[in-house]
């Protein structure tokens, strides 16, 4: 069994980000020369989130709305009102989507429909425009 391990680094500005990874992930597949097996994807923060979705505006729109009636940006947060920092809906988006997901792969590619993309999502309105996504991939 062999194990693989990369970090990606993305620059997407600040504020609300919802990005397609699919292909970089395809990438450290690849470098990672596995053909069956799996990877996990972990966003490198805790207000971020890793799921999969059609990358078209109509779904994106779709998981805002959603994500908005069950963490609202203007709602009062505990978290928020002790560290000044006004993101506790970022960090209830990210345990309920989760900041994480393990795909299969297939010889040496990542089992997803042709309308499955895998999205890095990040919900903290004024942090820095750095993100780190780790990728572990494990198999033969």
């Amino acid at each position: 069994m062999k194990v693989f391990t990369k970090k990606l680094t993305f620059y997407m500005g600040k504020g609300h980000v919802v990005r397609d990874i699919t292909k970089e992930i395809q990438a450290v597949v690849d470098e990672a020369e596995i053909k069956n097996g799996q990877v996990t994807v972990q966003a490198g923060r805790s207000v971020c989130i890793i799921t999969t979705l059609e990358y078209e505006p109509g779904c994106l729109h779709d998981l805002e709305v959603a994500l908005e009636k069950i963490a609202p940006k203007d709602a009062y947060y505990e978290h928020s009102k002790r560290w000044n920092d006004e993101n506790g809906h970022a960090h209830i988006r990210s345990a309920i989507v989760g900041p994480s997901q393990t795909f299969v792969v297939m010889n040496g590619k990542l089992c997803l429909e042709p309308w499955q993309q895998i999205i890095f999502g990040d919900y903290c309105p004024d942090e820095h425009p750095e993100w780190e996504v780790y990728c572990s991939v494990i198999g033969e």
